[in-house]
């Protein structure tokens, strides 16, 4: 069964093919788009390979996106999750994913969102490290990232990103058994 997460104000489920117009919506505004997708618009057979592969790495992984909502059934107020690196260098690395509407930005629910997928990463998962890839003209994005912890560890102004990572803390006994 895949996971469903809650927090105070938050209900997380993961995407599925009913999530498919609220997605395509949300990811096509051009205010969210312009640190997701570097501003491209995607398609619905875009949006559809999106959902399509978190469900299978819901399956396999453990992972994938979840849609935010304010209560069970309400619209959708965005989107956080993980998923696996692309390219030979992050091969084994996660990322944590976020993006809200705008009328809920300043209000701290991406910060509550990842919270909840980062928690669940490292509690459940048992992820020795997460990382996120930040547009580097996204300070909020940055701000969020921040406040869960996350440090910075690699800037590259050569593509426009700040990278950052939030490793496992493990309990003490398990560091010395």
């Amino acid at each position: 069964m895949l996971d469903v997460l809650r927090t105070g104000r938050l209900v997380l489920h993961p995407v599925g093919t009913g999530d498919h117009r609220a997605l395509l919506a949300h990811w096509t505004g051009p205010r969210v788009r312009r640190h997701l997708f570097d501003d491209r618009i995607l398609c619905a057979e875009q949006v559809t390979e999106i959902i399509e592969a978190s469900l299978h790495d819901f399956a396999t992984e453990g992972f994938g996106l979840w849609a935010l909502r304010l209560a069970p059934e309400g619209p959708l107020a965005g989107v956080a999750g993980l998923r696996r690196m692309e390219g030979p260098a992050h091969a084994l690395d996660v990322e944590i994913v976020y993006s809200l509407e705008p009328e809920h930005w300043g209000h701290g629910l991406a910060a509550e969102a990842a919270r909840a997928v980062l928690d669940h990463a490292f509690d459940v998962l048992a992820l020795p490290r997460v990382i996120a890839e930040i547009d580097e003209a996204n300070t909020a994005s940055a701000e969020v990232a921040e406040h869960l912890g996350m440090r910075p560890f690699e800037e590259g102004p050569a593509d426009g990103l700040s990278r950052y990572v939030a490793e496992r803390v493990r309990s003490a006994e398990a560091v010395k058994a």
